[in-house]
């Protein structure tokens, strides 16, 4: 798959059709994009590789949501020396599920800002191929969300709101407030208060947005995929992010 039929492929996908779009007008972490039935016997691979160029630091990760392979990714990255850590913010690495609307050929890219990153050079190339010669189509997603832990971190100043990719509003981190928005399976209510920013109330399914801590560091995210809703803490580096 190229970079315009992997491309093609994402914005097929109804999750991270508005992720992407928002991404491009913001400073968001690097994201690893792998479709393939079993992720594990790629991940930990591509990860090291993607070190070796400098993209990211550190052995720390996490899963954001329910993964079919869940148990299978912890094992194989701790084997490989990794950490599993219970707080998305401690973590180096951020890892998420999400399926296809239709199956494609297994493949990987990087995604920096909203622009796709072709990665599939030198040893990054034969195990695409490999992917490819011995795996059928694929309808798993598996999503890693990159963070260099060299940056310093800063608390937020204000917090940017979402819907659909666009920019819908700018809220202050120093005025303690409320308000609700109108969204495509209902509402969301988004609370700021004490410099912190969470969302109190989601007509969302999954209601992960619902249960995620505060943040307040700046580049902090908290992503309603289903509602095609984020939050972005304004600063000067990014961190985190969470997919509800």
């Amino acid at each position: 798959m190229d970079r315009r039929g992997f491309f093609k492929t994402m914005l097929a996908t109804p999750l991270l059709t508005p992720l992407l779009l928002a991404s491009k007008t913001t400073q968001g972490d690097c994201e690893l994009y792998l479709i393939a039935d079993s992720p594990q016997l790629f991940i930990s691979f591509l990860l090291e590789e993607l070190q070796k160029y400098g993209i990211f630091t550190g052995r720390n990760f996490t899963l954001l949501n329910s993964h079919p392979q869940e148990k299978e990714l912890r094992q194989i990255l701790s084997q490989k020396g990794w950490t599993y850590m219970q707080s998305p913010a401690m973590a180096d690495i951020a890892i998420s599920f999400s399926c296809l609307r239709q199956n494609a050929f297994p493949s990987f890219t990087l995604v920096r800002k909203g622009e796709i990153w072709d990665i599939r050079s030198k040893k990054l190339y034969s195990l695409w191929k490999e992917m490819n010669e011995n795996r059928s189509p694929s309808s798993c997603l598996t999503i890693a969300s990159l963070k260099d832990r060299r940056a310093r971190l800063f608390y937020g100043e204000s917090v940017s709101i979402f819907k659909d990719g666009r920019r819908i509003e700018t809220a202050s981190l120093k005025e303690n407030q409320s308000k609700s928005f109108s969204a495509r399976k209902g509402k969301i209510t988004v609370v700021v208060k004490d410099r912190k920013v969470w969302v109190s109330e989601s007509s969302c399914s999954h209601k992960i947005c619902l249960y995620t801590p505060p943040v307040s560091f700046a580049g902090e995210r908290i992503i309603c995929a289903p509602n095609h809703f984020l939050l972005e803490v304004q600063g000067r580096h990014s961190i985190d992010t969470v997919i509800g």
